[in-house]
C-alpha cells in the first residue's frame, strides 16, 4: 500500500486557511481510506461486545425487578414477598430480551452471511 506524502506546514510557513483546510482534508481522506480496507468480519472485540451486552441485559432486568420488589417491601412493609415477585419477573424479563436480542443478532448475521453468499456467486458465475 503506497502511501501519499502529507504536506504538513511548518511553524514558519504561516500557512493560510486553505492550505491548512487541504492538509487536514488530505489526511482525513487517507484515514477514510485506510477504515475501508479494513476486512469485514468479526473481529474478537465485537464478539465481546456482543457478549457484554447480553449479560447487560440479563442482569438489568435481575436488578430493576429486584429494586422494584424491594422497594415495594419497605414501602408496604410486606417482608420479603414482593421482592420475591419482583425477582421472578425481572429474571424474565432479561430472559426475554436476551433471548430476543440473540434472534435478532442471528437474523442479522444470517442475513449478512446471505448477502456475501450472493456476491461470490455473482463474481464467480456460478448459481
Amino acid at each position: 500500500m503506497s502511501e501519499t506524502p502529507i504536506h504538513v506546514p511548518k511553524k514558519e510557513d504561516k500557512p493560510t486557511e486553505a492550505t491548512a483546510l487541504d492538509a487536514l482534508g488530505k489526511r482525513l481522506r487517507l484515514a477514510q481510506e485506510r477504515g475501508a480496507k479494513a476486512p469485514p468480519g468479526e473481529s474478537p472485540g465485537n464478539a465481546f461486545g456482543l457478549a457484554l451486552r447480553l449479560v447487560t441485559e440479563l442482569v438489568a432486568g435481575v436488578v430493576v425487578g429486584g429494586s422494584i420488589g424491594w422497594t415495594f417491601d419497605k414501602w408496604l412493609g410486606t417482608g420479603p414477598y414482593m421482592l420475591l415477585v419482583f425477582f421472578i419477573l425481572g429474571s424474565g424479563a432479561g430472559l426475554v430480551n436476551v433471548v430476543r436480542t440473540a434472534r435478532m443478532m442471528n437474523a442479522n448475521g444470517a442475513a449478512e452471511h446471505d448477502g456475501d453468499n450472493g456476491n461470490e456467486r455473482a463474481e464467480t458465475g456460478d448459481e
